[in-house]
């Protein structure tokens, strides 16, 4: 259990706790980065061999990334819970524990994308017809409600050990419960989309602020989205999943060793705390109970050594 329960969750525990740990953020971005900048190049080069490519292709960039991005949810889910990190042990741990979820999530994500632009490409062709426009709002709540589940689920993958079935039904009751975080997280990925945008208009060169991004992205801007992602869903995990988990595994603990220590007790042990009435309360075990109960301990332990 992590131990962020023990701090607030604020700008500046966020700020400080992120450049406390640049330089090993720093090495788990270089890390994904090398597989994106493969992708991107392929892309390139596809590119050029063949005029273009369609958002289809380009979108394929969700699925395959997906694994990657396991990595670095729990470099930054481990970083949130002020775990201690591993840089390089933490994020291909997080990709051989969970590739698998992620990469299902990601599918769905990709089929939603590409959902979206054959949507707008009918509206666009069919002049905004009325069943289309009903469609493409039904496509963007769906949309809407998945992104904001998927705030929780791929944090909960790697925090958590539970079903596929039982994260995402948690994920979207965790919409309500954590609705402030997500929109948090909202306002910080469209501030830093803003941020982007103008870093391109102003410069004003198309090849001059691509290599910009670029050298963005190389440096800190995948931690820093999935470390904002990470930080705001797991406050919500932890309050509502983790710590309630916790407190239920202590009590079956507790009772399991409870139950232990009175396998142990022997007829001898009993008999004296059996004699009187037995309505009266003992202590028995570091525990008061009535001695109506010792008694069928009592009677329990006879047939055994009968």
């Amino acid at each position: 259990m992590s131990d962020t329960n023990a701090r607030k969750y604020n700008l500046a525990d966020f700020f400080s706790n992120y450049f406390a740990h640049f330089g090993q953020l720093l090495l788990v971005n270089l890390l994904f980065c090398l597989p994106l900048a493969i992708y991107i190049g392929a892309a390139v080069l596809l590119t050029k061999l063949l005029g273009e490519l369609s958002w289809f292709v380009m979108f394929l960039v969700i699925p395959l990334m997906s694994p990657f991005f396991a990595g670095l949810t729990n470099v930054c889910r481990k970083l949130t819970a002020n775990q201690g990190i591993e840089p390089v042990k933490d994020y291909f741990t997080g990709i051989r524990q969970n590739w698998l979820f992620f990469l299902v999530n990601s599918i769905f994500l990709y089929a939603l994308t590409a959902g979206m632009f054959v949507i707008i490409a009918l509206n666009r062709g069919t002049g905004g017809n009325g069943a289309v426009l009903a469609y493409m709002i039904i496509m963007l709540i769906t949309s809407l409600v998945f992104i904001l589940m998927d705030f929780s689920a791929l944090v909960m993958a790697v925090s958590v050990e539970l079903r596929y079935a039982d994260i995402i039904k948690n994920s979207l009751v965790l919409i309500g419960k954590g609705l402030v975080n997500h929109l948090k997280t909202v306002f910080a990925l469209l501030f830093v989309s803003f941020l982007l945008y103008t870093t391109v208009v102003l410069i004003q060169q198309y090849v001059v602020s691509m290599i910009v991004i670029g050298v963005l992205t190389l440096v800190f801007l995948p931690t820093l989205l999935m470390y904002t992602i990470t930080y705001n869903a797991y406050q919500t995990i932890e309050k509502h999943i983790i710590l309630p988990y916790s407190s239920e595994q202590q009590r079956i603990k507790r009772l399991q060793e409870e139950k232990k220590k009175d396998e142990l007790l022997t007829v001898e042990d009993l008999e004296p705390l059996a004699e009187g009435d037995p309505e009266e309360y003992v202590f028995l075990n570091g525990k008061t109970v009535k001695r109506k109960t010792v008694l069928k301990m009592l009677e329990v332990k006879r047939q055994q050594t009968s």
